[in-house]
């Protein structure tokens, strides 16, 4: 009997990712996949994540983006199975799924072979979660800004959504939790604007859909977008007015390229190149610059600091849950949506939309340093030599930095690392790519 006790004593220490509550050092966490099959029933307490024994959890992961990009079937055909067991020896102890609404909603069967979308992410989910890997379960494509707006006018379309399609199957299975909707537009939910862009439209209908959610089984986790579309972190509503349901956690997305991709010229897209990163510093975000001149320590104190001013001070000064439930990194590989500007003529667009010669032929990946006006030719360098400078310590530090406040994590995504994608994989689903690399190195520290 003593041994038995003693061995359940150790199994139980290796089941899950867990602190005392008290404890504030850097969180390690082991990438073993040492998450026991019988799944703990998980819940907020302040900013933390706990299970069922009080013992904090850190849920960090990667989305299955495969699973609405092939509809009903995985790349290749591969077995559910085969993934579970690459993903658990990483150490991810959460998948999140996507749903495609429309291909869901008939069951739709791309193949023939008698399984549609509903039926095959039903088996993705029951995989996960018997090998003890949370999945949280979220509508995100399919959906038109004319639906979105009437779940403003009527929650209780995705409250019905949720309890026929997943509460009500799963209501036994301590595994499986919800976030709402990907990304939502908040404007089309109408309103007042509360802070951030965040309307009242859309606040009092999440407020609708969490409380149903959770009456209707009260061991879900929610996840609820609080953040804002300028990348300007959380909205101030959450000081005045947070959700009052339990279990609710409020997610944002950060991507580290967007700020010298998307807007990388000066003012108002003048023309003028940024080399330095100083527009960025002027902009309020020196860790750009630090980084990329190799100021690590400096450049990791101002992405911290910039970090707690935009998103992690929610979980310090609120005491609330938080989770980035989408972020990746190119591999510092410039991503289509960069753009370039001609000073000659004016014209301002993406770098694909640009020539590889003058009067040539649009540009193909990789991306060039120099392209060239597709209306007056001109030569159009780019602005900066790196997309993400300091890769890959920025996405080190990232990891690190959120799980150090207690914030846990989704990796988008799980998939193929095309040119300047954010994928984790090659080719073959498996084999981990450069930012995948990273990323184990993370799980593992």
């Amino acid at each position: 009997m003593v041994y038995l006790t003693v061995a359940i004593i150790f199994i139980a220490s290796s089941v899950y990712p867990i602190l005392g509550a008290g404890q504030s050092a850097h969180i390690m966490i082991s990438s073993q996949g040492t998450i026991s099959p019988k799944l703990s029933a998980l819940h907020t307490d302040g900013k933390y994540i706990k299970d069922e024994l009080g013992n904090v959890v850190l849920l960090r992961g990667v989305c299955l983006y495969e699973v609405p990009s092939y509809v009903d079937h995985l790349k290749y055909n591969k077995p559910i199975t085969a993934y579970v067991a690459r993903l658990k020896e990483l150490g991810i102890n959460y998948v999140r799924l996507p749903v495609n609404k429309p291909d869901w909603d008939v069951n739709n069967d791309t193949n023939g072979d008698g399984i549609g979308a509903r039926d095959f992410n039903y088996q993705v989910i029951d995989a996960f979660t018997k090998a003890g890997i949370y999945v949280f379960v979220g509508l995100m494509y399919g959906v038109s800004s004319s639906e979105e707006q009437s779940w403003a006018a009527n929650p209780q379309i995705v409250i019905d959504w949720y309890i026929n399609n997943i509460i009500n199957r799963y209501q036994n299975n301590k595994g499986v939790n919800i976030y709402v909707w990907n990304e939502p537009h908040y404007g089309v939910w109408g309103g007042s604007n509360l802070g951030g862009g965040i309307t009242s439209g859309y606040w009092n209908a999440m407020k609708a859909i969490c409380q149903a959610l959770h009456e209707a089984n009260p061991n879900l986790l929610i996840i609820v977008h609080a953040d804002t579309w300028t990348s300007a972190g959380f909205s101030r509503v959450l000081q005045t007015d947070p959700i009052p349901t339990p279990n609710v956690i409020y997610t944002w997305h950060y991507y580290y390229c967007y700020a010298p991709t998307y807007n990388p010229y000066l003012g108002w897209m003048t023309g003028v190149s940024d080399p330095d990163y100083q527009e960025l510093v002027n902009r309020g975000m020196p860790f750009y610059q630090s980084y990329y001149y190799g100021n690590y320590t400096q450049a990791r104190q101002e992405f911290e600091k910039w970090l707690y001013d935009n998103y992690l001070w929610v979980p310090t000064e609120l005491n609330l849950t938080i989770v980035n439930d989408e972020f990746g990194f190119t591999g510092d590989e410039e991503p289509y949506f960069s753009y370039r500007a001609c000073k000659e003529c004016g014209w301002y667009g993406h770098v694909t939309d640009t020539l590889d010669a003058p009067d040539g032929n649009h540009v193909q990946q990789p991306y060039p340093n120099v392209t060239y006006c597709p209306i007056c030719g001109a030569a159009l360098p780019r602005p900066r030599e790196h997309v993400e400078p300091g890769w890959p310590q920025c996405m080190r530090d990232l990891i690190e930095i959120m799980e150090k406040y207690y914030c846990s994590w989704n990796y988008f995504a799980w998939w193929t690392k095309t040119y300047a994608g954010y994928g984790l994989t090659l080719d073959d689903m498996t084999t981990l790519s450069q930012t995948g690399l990273v990323l184990k190195d993370c799980l593992s520290g």
